[in-house]
This record gives structure tokens, sequence and C-alpha cells, in this order.
């Protein structure tokens, strides 16, 4: 069940972690680990939104609806969010 208190259209995955620890390089391995398990459907919108694209640039680039790419922006968020549900709690 998805914390209904969490805006995950706006959830920062990767400043949220303490990557001033020792143990910051590995949490990154982890999260690239993460994002590269998604369907090819949900990686590539998010990829792209990480990478600095708009949400209408990367529906104008992948040729789909505007609610599509938001859609699949924000399920990443939400299975990136239960991979590293453990990172985020240490």
């Amino acid at each position: 069940m998805v914390d209904q208190g969490v805006d995950l259209y706006n959830l920062d995955v990767i400043n949220d972690f303490g990557f001033d620890s020792p143990d910051g390089a590995y949490q990154i391995q982890e999260i690239t680990k993460a994002i590269n398990s998604l369907n090819s459907e949900l990686k590539i919108p998010f990829s792209m939104f990480l990478s600095g694209y708009k949400y209408n640039e990367i529906a104008d680039r992948l040729n789909v609806p505007l609610g599509t790419v938001k859609s699949r922006i924000f399920f990443a968020r939400q299975e990136l969010q239960k991979v590293l549900k453990d990172f985020h709690q240490q």
C-alpha cells in the first residue's frame, strides 16, 4: 500500500538518501539497479525525467499523451519507493 501522505509526483528519490554516508556509493548503485529493473515502459520516461526533460517534452519525444507520461513516471516512483524503502529507513 502506498503511503497516502507522500506526494509521488514530487518524490525526490535520489536526494532523500544520505549520500554523505560511507555507504553512499553503494546506495547510488542500488538506486541505479532499481531504476534499471523497471520495465522499459516506465524506465524510459522516468530516466528522461531524471535527465531534465519536462513532462511535455517526454510526451512529444515518445509520441504518447501527456497523461500517459505522468502516469508512467508516477508508477515508476511507486515501484522505486517499494524497492528502495529499506534504504530510506537507514
